[in-house]
């Protein structure tokens, strides 16, 4: 038979425990919770700064429309080409002058007036 202290016998929760037991169980749930907190507070930076980053960078188009005299020898291609905006594909500009002048083919006359979109970035 072991013999205990009885001076350093605890009951934690309905179960008999000595005081090394009773520290180590004190010990773990402190430094878990610790852990947790600290995931918290890693959690709760990242998205803050994520949700603050993301609407620093958020731009806005204005979108105007400007009147284009057609010269002899333009096309729809080349002028789509000049006033489409940085990184977009001419093809998806002629797209938008042909509807927003509601042109069923690409042949353009010279001394005709077309709409031209023009986008500008606003910050």
């Amino acid at each position: 038979m072991i013999r205990t202290n009885r001076k350093y016998v605890r009951y934690l929760g309905g179960v008999n425990m000595d005081g090394r037991k009773r520290r180590r169980m004190v010990r773990r749930s402190r430094k878990a919770r610790k852990n947790f907190l600290i995931l918290l507070t890693v959690v709760l930076i990242t998205g803050i700064g994520t949700i603050a980053m993301g609407a620093q960078t958020q731009k806005t188009e204005e979108v105007y429309y400007e009147s284009v005299l057609i010269h002899s020898g333009d096309t729809l291609w080349d002028i789509a080409a000049e006033y489409k905006a940085d990184g977009e594909k001419t093809e998806h500009m002629v797209g938008k002058i042909q509807k927003l002048n509601q042109m069923r083919s690409e042949h353009i006359r010279a001394g005709e007036r077309i709409l031209v979109p023009v986008t500008k970035e606003a910050v």
